[in-house]
């Protein structure tokens, strides 16, 4: 009989099932209230905004970390562990808020929550590591498996969470159809929804704990490991095609660096995974084994070109915010790639090794997204200060100027900045200037804002693309007049394709005038091409008529039937009058091989 109990007595330091799953539903329960109170004082002018903030943070991080703690180690061991992190954190986020003119401001802007997530993400799995074992707070091993099974529990849980409102949904849509509507009236009141979420999330936390010796990554890591020799692959010959393609025109693309930055992060990952938590469980097949080795190798070329990509966008706009985010990211991953490479030209233990860095890089987030939050890594001071001095020495445009988030979204620095601005316009008289920082001040959201500016300057728009448009054929001529009923987005996108060049330095836009459609005369419609931001040729057919309205449709080639994909030669050869205008049904624009008829 003493061994039969002793089978199904609860590890050392938990409690048996029931009891543990009641108290997770509790604690998960009043976390929900929690929240749910908070939210409820939400914009409350009795609660100070800075209190507000500091409740809300601590609130939060002690509610998700007590939860993903408890199990793991004894509820009262994790209740004290989450309540000094919490505590750590509330103090950062306080003084970031410091940085606002109301600190709640904070709660608003993705980057610095962002920053916040990634400080919970990279700390939890060490605080669990820590309370459980101190000694074995830096082994990769012992990180490994927390990291995995806090984000197994909690994503577990969470569809539980998800499973129980469907449930709940689809039982009230059935009593209702016998008029009972007694599950709407329980669950109406907000903080009985909250409460109740708290604790089926507790609940399913709690049971997937009990279960964790059924869980393992292995399965999934062993599937995600067979896409490295992929990635090999692609990156490859993505780093043989940049010299034929040429630095200039890989970052001329406005996407460029967003995706470097996500190849180069699925790379880091991929060879993680390749090595799983030791060398036994690591990659064994040597095909497998080679590909990691020289993904590795490849990293520094990779990461490299990720940090000239936010670079080049850096030196065309300057700083802000999101991109010094950027390119902290894209230099972790450089220092990621440098280290991986380096730990496989040492060779022997070379997996070892990497495991080792990644535990040291995960300390070195850790640093940064809390030096983030502080004076030291004030990101609007940064961004403010780039953006005032571009200005001010000719190297950015009013159109360029980030007057919106100087004047709502950069807090305390940025309304600093756009008062220093305001200070310039008034000494060099520009009025221009002064218009715009009193529209950006006065308008209630960025839209209002923006089409404000656009409507304001448009005549100065349409003159700039009278004067770079090339009219075909020649003789043809569009006059200011019709440009008056054209759309402000229309406008600026033949505008900003205009402001590119062809190969040949010429204005990256034609317009064709001609009888494409019978019903309209040939000098009030027209097709235009222009290049836009990916330096694809895109072409509109459009109905220009002064005071009746504006008709833009898309463009297709009636002989292949479908919508054709122009070279940028396109625009060149029709500026040069290779283009004939033929018959088919309606009239074609005939260009280099192809037919180009309005869509019907």
């Amino acid at each position: 009989m003493k061994n039969k109990r002793s089978d199904h007595a609860a590890p050392m330091g938990q409690m048996p099932g029931t009891e543990h799953r009641l108290i997770m539903a509790g604690l998960g329960g009043i976390a929900g209230l929690a929240l749910w109170g908070l939210g409820d004082r939400w914009g409350d002018p009795s609660v100070p905004p800075a209190l507000f903030l500091a409740l809300f943070t601590f609130v939060a991080t002690y509610s998700i970390v007590a939860l993903a703690l408890s199990g793991p180690v004894a509820v009262a061991r994790a209740l004290i562990g989450a309540l000094g992190f919490a505590v750590f954190l509330t103090l950062l986020v306080s003084i970031a808020g410091m940085r606002y003119m109301v600190t709640t401001d904070l709660l608003d802007e993705p980057v610095m929550v962002s920053v916040a997530a990634v400080i919970v993400l990279f700390c939890t799995p060490f605080l669990l590591v820590w309370l459980q074992d101190r000694s074995a707070l830096l082994r990769y091993d012992r990180l490994f498996d927390a990291a995995w099974m806090l984000t197994a529990r909690y994503a577990l849980a969470w569809v539980f969470v998800a499973a129980f409102w469907l449930i709940a949904f689809l039982s009230d849509a059935l009593l209702e159809l016998v008029d009972i509507e007694v599950i709407d009236s329980f669950l109406r009141p907000g903080w009985v929804r909250f409460g109740l979420s708290g604790a089926v999330l507790g609940l399913g936390l709690a049971v997937v704990q009990e279960l964790r010796h059924t869980l393992s990554p292995y399965p999934l890591l062993r599937l995600l490991r067979l896409l490295v020799p992929l990635v090999l692959v692609v990156v490859s010959v993505f780093l043989l095609a940049v010299p034929l393609r040429g630095l200039d025109r890989l970052f001329g693309e406005f996407s460029a660096g967003g995706t470097l930055l996500g190849a180069a992060a699925v790379a880091v990952s991929l060879i993680s995974m390749a090595l799983d938590r030791d060398d036994r469980m690591a990659v064994q097949t040597r095909g497998l084994r080679s590909a990691t080795q020289v993904l590795a190798v490849l990293m520094p070329l990779l990461t490299a070109l990720t940090v000239w990509a936010v670079i080049t966008r850096v030196r065309q706009y300057g700083w802000t915010p999101d991109r010094i985010m950027a390119m902290t990211v894209a230099l972790f991953l450089l220092t990621y790639g440098m280290a991986y490479c380096g730990a496989v030209l040492l060779r022997g233990g070379w997996m070892s090794r990497i495991r080792q860095i990644n535990v040291a890089m995960a300390v070195l987030v850790i640093a940064v997204a809390g030096l983030w939050m502080t004076p030291v890594l004030d990101v609007y001071r940064i961004s403010t200060a780039s953006q005032v001095s571009r200005f001010e020495t000719g190297r950015t445009t009013m159109d360029q100027l980030a007057l919106w988030p100087l004047a709502h979204e950069w807090g305390r620095a940025g309304k600093s900045g756009l008062a220093a601005l305001q200070s310039t316009a008034d000494t060099s008289d520009s009025t221009g200037l002064i218009q715009r920082i009193v529209a950006v001040r006065e308008a209630t959201n960025r839209y209002q804002f923006e089409q404000q500016v656009q409507h304001r300057d448009l005549p100065e728009r349409a003159a700039e693309l009278l004067e770079l448009l090339p009219i075909r054929p020649a003789g043809a001529v569009l006059d200011a007049e019709t440009l008056q009923d054209i759309p402000v987005f229309a406008l600026n996108m033949w505008l900003n394709g205009c402001r590119h060049v062809t190969a040949d330095g010429r204005p990256g836009c034609v317009l064709v005038k001609g009888a494409f459609v019978p019903s309209v005369s040939a000098d009030e419609q027209a097709m235009i091409l222009f290049l836009d931001d990916d330096a694809d040729t895109r072409i509109s057919h459009v109905v220009l008529r002064p005071d009746d309205g504006f008709v833009m449709r898309d463009v297709f080639d009636p002989a292949t039937r479908a919508w054709p994909s122009l070279p940028a030669a396109t625009i060149s050869e029709i500026q040069d009058g290779a283009f004939d205008l033929r018959p088919s049904g309606v009239n074609a624009l005939s260009v280099g091989g192809k037919l180009l008829a309005p869509s019907q």
